[in-house]
């Protein structure tokens, strides 16, 4: 795709070719230039600084992207030092064969074999930089732990059909917060990102915020030798556009879409949006030479709803996960110089449901009344699957008793306050009841005849009569009472049930290098990408943590590649 495409939808230019690079007024010059200053950014810029190079990082916003508004955990395993601390034992081995049920050949085995290989040295390298990772182990199925626990079972190893071919090892490392701070799961990547960047600024490492790129700069070899950018110049400006941005901020923060009343804040915070940007015209184009190579790590696209409309509509009534600066920018570029990009249709779900643990024991069935998932896996497993092949729709069947026990299970420091709130709303407010399944399948709107069968087949399973299809052991159910039984609506469109989504396509590259590869599955000279904006190990399937380990193993990887590079 080019920017002549009428389904570009981005601000992003078609490319300057100069007939030689003292056609324009180059404003900085550095080796190594990195668009996109989140987690895949920094880990890049401190490798290239370590190498001897003069670095710039380029950021939209204010650095950190979705690595720091995140729950801060990195996927590590293969026997890393905490793993050996907690007492959890894993191989690489062990680690590359959960994973290739989860990758399903995004990458090559040999470099899902890599980055297995250097997951327990990647702790090391990210310890030694700064970042404090702790050992207390939480040993139990969830989707994130009390604020006690840094280390836990971020994904589907717990699970039956999963053992099968590797077997458990919690490799969700948490970057330590103080307990207080640690009783959210959002904004919290910043234990990983915040001591990586002070890291690599004491080495040298130039940032330049709030800098929109726009155009990348090739020579008649189409060799990336530059960009241009569009930043303040005044410094009045600057304060006055980061004010209005940091008050409508706040309003989103404070009042997220389930709060009732949130209309009328989410407008007020998009008033001030606006008058932010009326301020971008102030801006001054700039034009940066890069010596050896740029790397794009600019984030997905899942804030540019038109790309997500455009390439994966199914997802399109999911709630965006990620920063603004998530908005296909970094993608796009690659694309300008030829850059191929991949996957895009391919996104993640997020539909978690544990804990309450007792919401997963008990049944989820779609729309015509049929069970089609062990509802004990991963959050972005069941969202996938729901949205992929059952419309996006789906009922959480329960009854009165495990309703009872959910709000037990998420008692003072069972759950987090936002999974206490999140169940509690959804069994007050968000339920169905009936006292019969004929009047629950008409409250809902799916087959009664498949419903009652699924839910008597269940409760088989339940008391150890029959085994279940999906994988689920006997105590991880529960018998349904049919006299009084539950739905809740857990679609990605549920209005008091949001389920994040985020984008995992991006540019093809080179699984050795990271350099952007075009149509003819050749290196374009200059450019690589890495973290969402590349195909990587996270880029099939989602499990907590991946995306950012993606992220430091990629940055990591092109900055090596560059290293040895000669000056274009």
């Amino acid at each position: 795709m080019t920017p002549d495409n009428k389904n570009w939808h981005s601000d992003v230019e078609s490319k300057m070719v100069l007939e030689t690079e003292n056609d324009i007024t180059w404003s900085v010059v550095a080796d190594v230039v990195i668009v996109g200053l989140g987690g895949a950014g920094v880990a890049a810029a401190l490798e290239s600084i370590e190498s001897g190079n003069s670095v710039l990082a380029i950021d939209k916003y204010e650095s950190g992207g979705a690595t720091k508004a995140s729950g801060g955990v990195i996927y590590a395993g293969g026997g890393t030092s905490l793993q050996k601390e907690a007492g959890v034992k894993d191989t690489a081995k062990n680690m590359f064969n959960y994973l290739k049920l989860e990758t399903q050949n995004i990458v090559s085995d040999q470099t899902l074999k890599d980055f297995c290989k250097k997951s327990a040295s990647t702790v090391d390298w990210l310890i030694n930089h700064g970042v404090e990772l702790r050992s207390t182990l939480w040993q139990y199925k969830t989707s994130y732990p009390s604020p006690e626990y840094f280390l836990y079972h971020s994904d589907n190893s717990l699970v039956e059909n999963y053992k099968k071919s590797a077997f458990p090892a919690a490799r969700g490392h948490r970057g330590y917060v103080p307990e207080k701070q640690g009783a959210k799961a959002t904004n919290l990547g910043g234990s990983i990102f915040d001591p990586l960047k002070a890291s690599a600024i004491k080495k040298g490492l130039v940032i330049h915020n709030f800098t929109e790129v726009r155009q990348l700069i090739t020579n008649k070899k189409n060799e990336v030798i530059g960009l241009k950018a569009y930043q303040f110049n005044n410094k009045n400006e600057l304060q006055e556009y980061k004010n209005l941005r940091k008050k409508a901020s706040k309003l989103l923060a404070l009042f997220p879409p389930i709060v009732p009343g949130s209309k009328y804040f989410f407008k007020k915070a998009m008033s001030l949006m606006e008058k932010a940007n009326t301020l971008l015209i102030k801006r001054k184009e700039v034009y940066i030479r890069c010596n050896k190579g740029i790397i794009l790590s600019a984030g997905g696209f899942v804030f540019n709803r038109r790309m997500v409309e455009y390439y994966a509509p199914k997802y399109k009534d999911g709630y965006p996960l990620g920063t603004e600066g998530d908005n296909g920018s970094g993608i796009r570029l690659g694309q300008s110089v030829g850059g191929i990009a991949k996957n895009m249709d391919r996104m993640t779900a997020w539909r978690f449901i544990n804990p309450p643990i007792s919401f997963a024991k008990g049944m989820i069935i779609n729309t015509d009344g049929k069970r089609f998932i062990n509802e004990m896996v991963y959050g972005a497993t069941l969202g996938v699957e729901m949205t992929e092949h059952h419309n996006g729709s789906a009922w959480m069947i329960l009854d009165k008793v495990l309703v009872k026990k959910s709000l037990e299970d998420v008692k003072k420091k069972k759950a987090l306050a936002f999974q206490r709130a999140l169940a509690k709303l959804n069994i007050y407010f968000g339920s169905k009841k009936a006292n019969s399944v004929t009047k629950l399948a008409r409250l809902i709107g799916v087959n009664a005849k498949n419903l009652e069968k699924e839910i008597l087949k269940y409760n088989k399973i339940a008391r150890g009569e029959i085994l279940d299809p999906f994988g689920k052991t006997k105590y991880e159910t529960k018998e349904l009472n049919l006299n009084n039984i539950v739905a809740i609506d857990i679609s990605l469109n549920a209005k008091l049930f949001p389920c994040p989504t985020l984008s995992l396509g991006g540019l093809s590259v080179n699984e050795k290098t990271g350099s952007v590869l075009n149509n003819q599955n050749t290196s374009i000279s200059g450019l690589y990408a890495a973290g969402r904006n590349a195909i990587g190990v996270a880029s099939w399937s989602y499990v907590s943590g991946l995306s950012i380990a993606d992220c430091i193993y990629s940055g990591r990887r092109a900055a090596t590649s560059i290293n040895n590079k000669k000056k274009i």
